[in-house]
């Protein structure tokens, strides 16, 4: 995962080697791994604030060799099944990366919002945000 984060987030924020320890073993953390031919492919990250009905993407990212093969398809579908019954996931992705804006959206994210220089290159940030019917009847991950 380290490896992941240097390779591609180097220009953002890359998670420093402790904080993915620390965020694997946080219980308001969900790590995911993608794995393809039995190689590390990518990994997505979800945060969760006790009493939010709000989930967080903080991060989702496949290897070089591995993009546009559907990890990053099957990583975000596995989060949204993964959201601890939260009713939203939100996140942030770059306003330049038109890869994963499309992705998102035929997810059903809808953009919401935009933070302005966001990132260490000051490229904008463009929010986005899924809304998830709950049925409390129903048990739900």
């Amino acid at each position: 995962m380290h490896a992941l984060e240097c390779a591609v987030f180097a220009h953002d924020w890359p998670l420093s080697l402790r904080s993915l320890i620390h965020l694997i073993a946080a219980p308001t953390a969900e790590v995911i791994v993608a794995t393809a031919d039995g190689k590390f492919a990518g990994s997505a990250i979800m945060l969760f604030r006790k009493n939010s009905e709000v989930a967080r993407l903080y991060s989702i990212g496949v290897m070089p060799g591995h993009q546009g093969r559907g990890v990053g398809l099957l990583l975000l579908k596995t989060c949204e099944r993964r959201r601890r019954r939260r009713a939203r996931i939100r996140l942030e992705v770059r306003a330049d990366n038109a890869p994963a804006i499309g992705l998102y959206r035929s997810r059903g994210y809808a953009e919401f919002g935009q933070r302005q220089h966001y990132y260490p290159d000051l490229t904008d940030a463009l929010r986005f945000e899924k809304v998830f019917h709950i049925n409390r009847g129903q048990s739900n991950s």
